[in-house]
């Protein structure tokens, strides 16, 4: 196993880690979604962190079976778009349960 191989590996495991902690952890200034629509209350930081967590943890997930399965280079490109994707869909979440908490 090269040593680029482990550096991924290694990536694919800390995304797993990141994304657990975005599950559980309280509103603080340094792990989650930071942007107004999710720090409008604690429920919508709840609701939109979570979402990122899961999404986070299944690219990693999913990284790692293709990285098993396949080739690094694939697994490297599944989770560079899944990192991607996760990012959009956060957004586009954190706006939708922010605009449902305004009402």
């Amino acid at each position: 196993m090269s040593s680029y191989e482990v550096l991924l590996l290694i990536a694919f495991i800390v995304s797993i880690i990141v994304g657990v902690i975005c599950m559980f952890v309280p509103k603080n200034p340094v792990v989650g979604v930071r942007i107004s629509w999710s720090e409008y209350n604690d429920t919508t930081w709840k609701k939109s962190n979570r979402f990122t967590g899961i999404l986070i943890v299944l690219g990693g997930l999913i990284s790692l079976i293709f990285w098993f399965m396949l080739s690094s280079n694939v697994a490297e490109k599944i989770f560079l778009g899944s990192l991607g994707a996760t990012l959009i869909i956060s957004l586009m979440y954190a706006r939708i349960v922010y605009n449902k908490e305004k009402k």
